[in-house]
C-alpha cells in the first residue's frame, strides 16, 4: 500500500475511533504524548506531522490501526 493511502487510513481510523487504545498509541507515537485523549486538535495536530513521519513511523503506526 502507499504511503498517502496509508496516512489517510491512519488519520480516519483515529478520527473515527478517537476513544480507542490504537488511536492513542498512535497520537503518542506521532506527537509524542501519552495518555492524552484524542480530541479535534489532536487530529488537526496529526493531519499536520503524520505526512512528514518517516516510512517505518508510517508502517508502524498503519499496522497498529489494522
Amino acid at each position: 500500500m502507499n504511503r498517502d493511502t496509508q496516512i489517510k487510513s491512519i488519520l480516519s481510523f483515529v478520527d473515527e475511533h478517537r476513544e480507542s487504545t490504537a488511536s492513542r498509541i498512535v497520537a503518542a507515537k506521532i506527537l509524542g504524548e501519552k495518555n492524552r485523549r484524542v480530541d479535534d486538535e489532536i487530529i488537526k495536530e496529526l493531519h499536520a506531522k503524520l505526512p512528514r513521519a518517516t516510512h517505518d513511523v508510517i508502517d508502524e503506526c498503519f499496522q497498529i490501526i489494522e
